[in-house]
């Protein structure tokens, strides 16, 4: 397959929504194959990109995580091959213009990636339906029991054991 990244967006301390972060500590910490990159990219997409773009080989596979919000029930696991289409052009300059002020997004990276140039032909998504908003170190626990089992499901995926994902666009 070569390489794959194996990254979670998400925010600190903000209980749910610090599935990405909490998810690539816990996945850094295991054996993982050399042609394996685990990383929390938690610090924006536009910087996520200029990171990515210089790695020597590049990533020829995705598998990112995170918490995002769609209105499914609490704890939801929506796990997908993304298709490849883009937003339009003002969709695309907004999600740029939020991100150089911060905005850290697992949509908005996949979608600033690709439009660049530097997301590979399989980007892999897993999201998590959050349920708590706000500060705090403890994700719910309906998420919680999310993580573990998207914890397994990053691991097959990389195995190449994993039923196939259905392509979607972003969302699922």
């Amino acid at each position: 397959m070569g390489r794959t990244l194996v990254g979670g967006v998400g925010h600190y301390h903000l209980c749910d929504f610090s599935v990405g972060p909490a998810l690539s500590e816990r996945l850094a910490a295991e054996a993982w194959p050399d042609d394996v990159v685990v990383e929390d990219l938690s610090y924006g997409p536009v910087v996520v990109w200029h990171r990515l773009t210089d790695e020597q080989p590049p990533f020829e596979r995705w598998v990112l995580f995170g918490a995002t919000r769609r209105d499914r029930a609490p704890g939801t696991i929506t796990a997908y091959r993304w298709d490849g289409v883009l937003p339009g052009t003002e969709e695309i300059q907004a999600r740029v213009a939020e991100a150089v002020g911060g905005t850290v997004d697992l949509d908005s990276l996949v979608i600033i990636a690709a439009a660049l140039g530097g997301a590979p032909s399989q980007t892999c998504v897993i999201e998590i339906e959050p349920l708590i908003e706000e500060v705090g170190e403890r994700m719910s626990a309906p998420v919680e029991r999310a993580c573990e089992q998207t914890r397994a499901l990053v691991r097959s995926i990389v195995a190449g054991t994993s039923p196939p994902l259905p392509n979607a666009p972003l969302g699922g």
